[in-house]
């Protein structure tokens, strides 16, 4: 998750935007998205779609893997006048949005993730590999969610998602392939071991305080 700022929410465009840019120079590097995003939405009435693509990039270099997810988006839609949707001021680009997703997943980016879990069963009947394909990316966006302690609502969906999908799989007597891929991935994405300061920590948390 990354920064944001209350302005942003009542609608104060300028106000959220001089909040990113404090909050950049403070080192918060997940700003410079937020900072881009704004910058990239035409409704907030300050469009800056090279200061935009620069930041979400300058994120990307900083290791703030959601600025990959969105630029992946930005490419993806492109961005239209507001006053003129088929007025483009930046064309789709497929393949350069498919590039910044999969650079992201790979990285780890949950966002990037579920999005290619999604194209790999955009087809009108997908076929047993592609849901297979999409029950590890969906299972992959779920537990880096979790295990980046996002608030379960919102990759709650993901998890249904994945349980839906090694449903359908079981049904067609792949659950050895399911149950292959599901334990790949919790090795693959399983939090790193506690130092033995902290499992000490925890020990002596969980121990009753002595009575007086």
């Amino acid at each position: 998750m990354h920064y944001r700022s209350i302005s942003t929410a009542n609608g104060d465009y300028r106000a959220a935007r001089r909040d990113f840019e404090r909050a950049i120079a403070a080192g918060h590097r997940s700003a410079q998205v937020d900072l881009a995003m704004l910058l990239a939405q035409p409704s907030a009435g300050m469009l800056d779609l090279h200061r935009a693509v620069l930041l979400e990039e300058k994120a990307w270099k900083d290791g703030v893997t959601v600025a990959g997810f969105e630029l992946g988006r930005l490419y993806e839609n492109g961005v239209a006048r507001e006053a003129n949707p088929r007025g483009l001021l930046l064309a789709p680009d497929a393949a350069r949005a498919w590039s910044w997703y999969q650079k992201a997943a790979a990285a780890g980016d949950p966002n990037a993730l579920a999005r290619l879990a999604e194209r790999s069963i955009e087809a009108s009947q997908p076929t047993p590999a592609q849901l297979l394909e999409s029950f590890g990316y969906y299972a992959a966006a779920a537990e880096r969610a979790r295990s980046e302690d996002w608030p379960s609502e919102a990759w709650i969906g993901w998890r249904h998602q994945r349980a839906s999908l090694a449903r359908v799989l079981a049904r067609a007597g792949m659950m050895p392939q399911v149950a292959h891929v599901y334990q790949d991935i919790r090795r693959r994405y399983a939090p790193p071991p506690l130092p033995a300061w902290r499992k000490l920590l925890a020990v002596i948390a969980t121990r009753p305080a002595p009575r007086e």
